[in-house]
């Protein structure tokens, strides 16, 4: 959770005043969120091999049988659609199910802190490294609550059946983590929940993530931390239902994090003007206003906006990087000008995606840019104009010159 209100990011500028960079900086500085790592593997005291995993089983996992406890499957999701492509390291969820167990022995009860009832989803899974290198990856997912330190860990060996194991399937099992170059697996990952936990979920708008952190090396130096997008995960037919009729949000925190529920006010995709930095391309590809309602557990968030409501623009921008260097996307110093300087709006960069935090010379990636608005001032608002940059050096020095690029955004009162 912020330590102060998000408003201090979107802070009003006074209309003859130029941003500094250390506005931008103010600007540009993030939460850390507290990242555990996966569960222990707790060994219940006589619990069996899954020798015979791979026999008939009506359930997506057999092993779920070994519990002795009354197993019902309440949700089974057999096309996800849930990717992440790392480097052309590709991780897909092919199907999950979402099995309740009731009165387990209590050789399993450890596993749900204690209690004889309780929930697992157990998700099929396929990682293929189409490289001709070897790449380290830890294979870590999470189904999010609340916000980006509210989840649930995905886990690697509790309650899977040792065949169908990842780990155990990789080629090389010398070395955690390596997948060989060519390499294919497909095995399980599972979810754990209580009751609580399982009520909780369904409370919420609860998202599916698979986690970045691939790298050429074992010691994971300069690995790509960019985890896919915020799936919704579905949990219930009826909530299916409801999930394909929503339209594609832009991957800004506010929706990633689940601070707040977004509902499109306008959208214009497909832009695509482009501006020269230097030798950065810089495309504009579309724009989203939204009507933001932050979630209940996020609400102090937000609480200098006053009661007229929030509108959040994020705005879709590609670099595409042909100077001889790196470019950092994340701390630029970015204003959205509205109405002829009738006010000066800073990006809130604290909702805007960590990852990638550059763009390698030779590469090309996306940027959202996040401004937030009182929804009684936005309605009066008739001119968008964004100054788009300028980058900024280690040093802190500007980069290119200084130079920016200026888009004028769509109008959403047309």
């Amino acid at each position: 959770m912020l330590a102060v209100s998000i408003l201090s990011s979107a802070l009003l500028l006074a209309a003859c005043g130029n941003s500094s960079n250390e506005e931008t900086s103010a600007a540009n500085e993030t939460d850390e969120a507290v990242k555990t790592e996966q569960t222990e593997e707790v060994e219940p005291a006589e619990q069996e091999e899954a020798e015979e995993s791979s026999q008939t089983s009506e359930f997506l996992n057999p092993l779920l049988e070994e519990t002795e406890g009354t197993i019902e499957s309440i949700y089974k999701n057999e096309s996800p659609q849930y990717t992440h492509s790392l480097d052309g390291f590709n991780i897909s969820v092919n199907q999950y199910e979402i099995t309740k167990i009731t009165d387990m022995n209590q050789d399993y009860a450890s596993y749900f802190n204690d209690e004889v009832n309780g929930y697992v989803v157990s998700a099929e899974v396929t990682l293929e490294n189409t490289t001709d290198k070897n790449l380290y990856y830890n294979n870590f997912h999470k189904i999010q609550l609340e916000n980006e330190l509210d989840y649930i860990n995905s886990e690697s060996k509790n309650l899977i059946p040792e065949d169908q194991q990842i780990q155990k399937l990789r080629k090389n099992q010398d070395e955690i983590s390596l997948y060989e170059a060519g390499e294919k697996v497909t095995g399980l990952v599972t979810f754990i929940l209580t009751e609580a936990e399982f009520e909780k979920m369904k409370t919420v708008t609860p998202k599916y993530i698979i986690e970045g952190g691939i790298a050429d090396n074992k010691d994971y130096s300069g690995s790509n931390l960019e985890n896919s997008p915020a799936y919704d995960f579905v949990y219930a037919g009826e909530q299916a239902s409801a999930v394909a009729d929503q339209p594609s949000l832009y991957q800004d925190r506010l929706t990633t994090d689940n601070w707040a529920d977004k509902t499109i006010l306008f959208e214009e995709e497909g832009i695509n003007e482009t501006k020269e930095i230097g030798d950065v391309t810089v495309t504009l590809e579309g724009v989203q206003y939204t009507d933001v309602v932050p979630t209940d557990a996020n609400a102090s968030m937000f609480t200098d906006f006053g009661d007229s409501g929030i509108v959040a623009l994020t705005v879709k921008m590609n670099i595409d990087n042909q100077s001889d260097s790196a470019v950092n996307i994340s701390n630029l110093g970015t204003m959205l000008d509205v109405d002829d300087s009738r006010a000066r709006y800073l990006n809130v960069a604290q909702a805007e995606p960590r990852d990638p935090r550059e763009i390698a010379a030779g590469e090309a990636g996306e940027k959202y840019h996040v401004f937030l608005f009182r929804k009684d001032e936005f309605s009066i608002y008739k001119k968008f104009t964004m100054e788009f940059g300028p980058f900024y050096l280690e040093s802190g020095e500007k980069a290119f010159k200084g130079e920016q690029a200026i888009f004028e955004l769509p109008n959403p009162h047309q």
